[in-house]
């Protein structure tokens, strides 16, 4: 999630005119504002059901927080797919360009929070599930929350400021800076995916071995499930994207720049994966919850009834019969 920035001869040297993965071609553009936008439609309607939903459950405030992160990537990679596309219709604008900078380190923090909330909720479960006497405390998620924001913002703030105020990348620190940046986003991601495969694994066998009245157990398994498809939709996109970062780290940079398979991959790993990520999870909780489909229905049917206010019964009608519908295919869905 962090990029690799040059500073170049501009009169206003930005992180945002040097990150990677820029797209090159409108169509590249709009599939990133493409995955960008669903996914923070996704996201409001995930994070309204929460809302409108309110539980005391640990799990479910977990869900909210991730939610939160999640919209905040799309959010940030849709607006700064659109000022980019701004920058190059009409040149680059130092306004544009200082907005850009700021979207670009919401992004960071929003991407890494992410990875850091998947974590908690894997570590949760496994937790619960493995010592079920032994409660975790929702002071305690608080305060590790804070002190991990404390640290990703402090430190991309540092690194928008010191680029915008260095003039020479080598003499005043920042080219250290950002290797060690680098450094930190790889080894705190890979740190993250390795607790997060642990603690499905442990969760999953404790789940297997349960014992219990049905509908317990059933509740467990179901949360798991969830749980273990979120978390396997975050390690699919965030190891290739350790992968692929790694890889470029070992490639001179002219020759990155030189090579468009290179171009496209950072393209992909920074533009497209990772908003992605966030944009399939509302997808994960919408097919694992039935509360959330009809939420979503009745909300869409409410959409339905202002635009076309003289079907009202008509529309009525289709919502009970659509909702029959999600009933009796409930457990092939989710399951």
């Amino acid at each position: 999630m962090a990029t690799t920035t040059m500073i170049n001869s501009t009169e206003f040297p930005t992180t945002s005119s040097m990150m990677t993965g820029i797209p090159d071609s409108w169509h590249e553009s709009l599939i990133s504002a493409l995955v960008a936008v669903c996914g923070t439609l996704f996201n409001s309607l995930s994070l309204l059901y929460f809302i409108k939903h309110d539980s005391e459950q640990l799990g479910s405030k977990l869900l909210i927080l991730l939610n939160v992160f999640d919209l905040c990537v799309c959010t940030s990679s849709a607006l700064t797919v659109f000022l980019e596309l701004h920058n190059s219709a009409r040149g680059p604008i130092e306004s544009v360009s200082y907005a850009l900078d700021v979207l670009l380190a919401v992004y960071v923090v929003a991407g890494e929070s992410t990875a850091f909330s998947t974590c908690l909720l894997s570590v949760v479960r496994c937790w619960c599930l493995s010592l079920p006497f032994n409660r975790v405390t929702t002071r305690s998620l608080v305060r590790s929350t804070f002190c991990f924001l404390l640290y990703i913002v402090s430190r991309e703030a540092a690194f928008v400021v010191l680029t915008w105020t260095c003039q020479d990348y080598h003499g005043c620190g920042l080219a250290t800076f950002e290797v060690v940046r680098h450094y930190l986003t790889i080894g705190s991601m890979s740190i993250i995916i390795f607790l997060v495969v642990v603690s499905n694994a442990i969760s999953i066998k404790k789940v297997i071995s349960s014992r219990g009245s049905e509908d317990l157990v059933e509740v467990t398994k179901r949360a798991a499930v969830t749980v273990l498809l979120v978390s396997a939709n975050f390690c699919l996109y965030n190891t290739s994207f350790i992968v692929l970062f790694c890889y470029f780290l070992k490639i001179p940079h002219a020759q990155a720049r030189g090579n468009k398979t290179i171009r496209v991959l950072e393209y992909l790993t920074y533009r497209v994966f990772l908003p992605m990520n966030s944009a399939t999870n509302p997808l994960i909780y919408l097919v694992r919850k039935l509360e959330m489909r009809q939420f979503v229905l009745g909300l869409l049917n409410r959409m339905r009834l202002f635009f076309v206010p003289d079907c009202g019964g008509q529309i009525d009608t289709d919502h009970s019969h659509t909702e029959e519908l999600v009933n009796l295919t409930t457990s092939k869905i989710a399951d």
